[in-house]
């Protein structure tokens, strides 16, 4: 993946709710930048919110790479073999 083909995401998570907002940049990274500097401005007094700027390849990476701004079924404990939490 070069830098031209760099996604970006403008991910808003609202920490007590638990819940991520996504806005997809493409490849635009000035816009992207734009609205990352804007929203922060914005919100610059609210402590309840993590607001960052993600680059990759896909959501789907973003998803994976940043897990705890999205909510999932799968646990930690259900990717681990069977048996190795039990004494």
């Amino acid at each position: 993946m070069t830098e031209a083909d760099t996604q970006h995401f403008l991910i808003v998570y609202d920490i007590p709710a638990g819940k991520a907002q996504v806005r997809d940049f493409g490849t635009d990274y000035e816009a992207a930048l734009e609205a990352y500097a804007e929203i922060e401005g914005e919100m610059r007094e609210r402590d309840d919110l993590d607001i960052v700027l993600v680059g990759a390849d896909s959501l789907e990476t973003v998803k994976r790479t940043h897990s705890s701004y999205f909510a999932t079924a799968e646990t930690f404990e259900s990717l681990l073999p069977t048996g190795v939490l039990t004494h």
